[in-house]
């Protein structure tokens, strides 16, 4: 690998070439915290021959690069040299707006005119909107990238507003001239920022850099590796189509348009851990560069597109095709354990199972199986008990979800779910603990209502089951109504999962008696215990509320 490093500063960088923002790089992000510091740094009275790090670039052709790393800041910086080159022309200074654009736009050798910095993938914004020196009028979408470029563009233009306006309060009789000479400083100590230039050979030698730096200010994640990885292994057709990196930007955006938005990293790491040994998120990078390689690549890229959609699928299940009437159950099983008890250490093996699942690996039965397993388990351990999940628990997950991926045949996938199943029994809490602690479940703690209604959703299914209960229209009902003030009202043992129609108007405040009547009267099954009730006072609700404390570990959370 043949390196050249020279001191330069950024006038020599702009008047040496073209700059193309390759594939591999993300898109502009700096927000305009990253804005004004840069600004205030560049523009500075008491630093000189100011140094901004590396700027690192591989050759393409003669005189023009691709950027490895110092994207982030020479688009700042050709950013600020436009909003310079407008006030320049807005003042009416127009050679000096023409020269600041020759440091923004050139000729080539066939006297056509190129910008100095091209990006794609802010392409036409960019270019149309804050590079071109006639602005187009037209409107155009703007994604996050845009809008980071049209707000670092506003911001270094506030700037300079600022300092023109206060320039020619200071010197009325003069006041253009005194602006001009202002606007030359700026121009003059942004071209004269330092920078150690750092050319590479080729590209390759330029995939092998870019991962081990770090762009200033945003520190690249394993995603942006992995990503850099898999794009230098999937090599572009042509100029004009680049599927590999329209396909990964599909895959991001599945993930990013989830009702809770996911992390592309935690995705690819709950997909590692799903298929391959145990690493961190940390060390993620290095197990996808020691494994993915030219010959298996394209296989684990196309699982990873198809994955992103299962990945998603796990915390909104409606947005899966691989449901039907009979399997609902199932769906809902899914939707408990990602939105209700909020788990998500569990999301390798709920991958890997979903995979198998849409391959049509795994029946219906088996598939219910191992997600009641997952939610009996973290309802009783942890949303319960309030265990700890902890790295053990992480581990096992990725262990049982590696032995569904590399499950032989159905034979193997049911020793697979066995396995699992005797694994999750062994770490079932205790009965005593489990009761003692489902007994301080209160409706008054605003972050247990959802665990509430859950619970009691469950526990009339289990006692009804030839009952078809809605779990979307039904209403908390306190038993002894929440105005006598008493702590044990909010006790899960004084409430009820009622329909809709029995609503608060109709129950209100009436006689435990009488709310009995109107239940009986209108179809509500009442379970035994508030059907042989004559009174209904705080004894009675402790007495219920430890019926349904064992009742729930030992029916309806159990695992036989």
């Amino acid at each position: 690998m043949k390196i050249q490093c020279i001191d330069r500063d950024v006038r020599q960088i702009l008047e040496s070439g073209t700059y193309v923002i390759p594939r591999f790089q993300r898109p502009f992000s700096w927000g305009s915290e990253n804005v004004e510091e840069f600004w205030n740094d560049s523009t500075s009275d008491v630093k000189k021959d100011y140094f901004i790090g590396a700027f690192v670039t591989y050759n393409i052709s003669s005189s023009s690069y691709g950027i490895v790393d110092g994207q982030q800041r020479l688009t700042t910086i050709t950013i600020t040299l436009c909003a310079i080159r407008d006030k320049y022309f807005e003042l009416g200074h127009i050679a000096a707006a023409k020269g600041v654009h020759r440091l923004i736009e050139t000729r080539d050798l066939n006297d056509q005119a190129q910008f100095v910095l091209r990006a794609e993938t802010s392409y036409p914004y960019l270019q149309a909107k804050i590079q071109s020196f006639q602005k187009e009028d037209e409107d155009i979408d703007a994604g996050d990238e845009e809008r980071a470029i049209r707000i670092a563009y506003q911001t270094i233009s506030a700037f300079i507003k600022e300092g023109v306006t206060s320039i020619a309060k200071l010197h009325a009789t003069k006041a253009k001239n005194e602006t001009k000479k202002w606007l030359d400083q700026i121009r003059n100590k942004i071209l004269a920022l330092k920078v150690i230039s750092i050319t590479l050979d080729n590209q390759d030698d330029a995939y092998t850099i870019f991962e081990t730096l770090n762009t200033r200010g945003k520190d690249l994640t394993a995603a942006d590796l992995a990503k850099n990885h898999f794009l230098r292994l999937l090599p572009a057709k042509g100029k004009a189509i680049d599927r590999p990196m329209d396909h990964w930007l599909e895959m991001q955006t599945e993930l990013e348009e989830a009702q809770r938005p996911i992390q592309l990293r935690t995705f690819l790491h709950h997909y590692w851990l799903s298929k391959y040994p145990f690493t961190t998120e940390k060390q993620l990078f290095r197990a996808i560069r020691d494994s993915v390689n030219a010959q298996n690549v394209k296989d684990i890229f196309d699982e990873l597109r198809t994955d992103s959609k299962l990945y998603r699928g796990i915390s909104e299940p409606d947005v899966l095709n691989i449901w039907n009437k009979s399997t609902a159950d199932i769906q809902y099983s899914l939707f408990c354990i990602s939105n209700t008890l909020n788990i998500e250490i569990a999301n390798p093996l709920l991958l890997s199972v979903l995979r198998l699942y849409h391959a049509h690996k795994l029946k219906d039965g088996q598939v219910r199986e191992i997600f009641s397993l997952v939610e009996k388990y973290h309802y009783t351990y942890t949303t319960i008990c309030a265990f700890p999940s902890s790295g053990g628990v992480s581990r096992m997950y990725a262990a049982h979800a590696r032995e569904f991926a590399n499950a032989a045949d159905s034979n193997a996938l049911g020793i697979c779910i066995t396995d699992f199943k005797k694994k999750v029994k062994d770490k079932v809490p205790a009965r005593d603990v489990f009761v003692s602690k489902f007994k301080k479940l209160s409706y008054l703690n605003a972050r247990q209502r959802n665990v509430i209604r859950y619970t009691l959703w469950k526990i009339d299914r289990s006692r009804n089951p030839a009952v078809d209960i809605d779990k979307n229209s039904n209403s908390i009902e306190h038993l002894s109504p929440q105005a006598n003030h008493n702590d044990w009202t909010h006790y899960i043992g004084n409430l009820l999962l009622v329909p809709v129609k029995f609503n608060s108007e109709k129950l209100g405040s009436k006689s435990f008696v009488e709310k009995k009547t109107l239940l009986t009267d209108g179809g509500y099954a009442l379970d035994s215990f508030v059907t042989a009730a004559a009174t209904w006072t705080a004894q009675e609700v402790e007495r219920r509320t430890q019926e349904l404390a064992e009742y729930a570990y030992d029916t309806v959370w159990s695992i036989k």
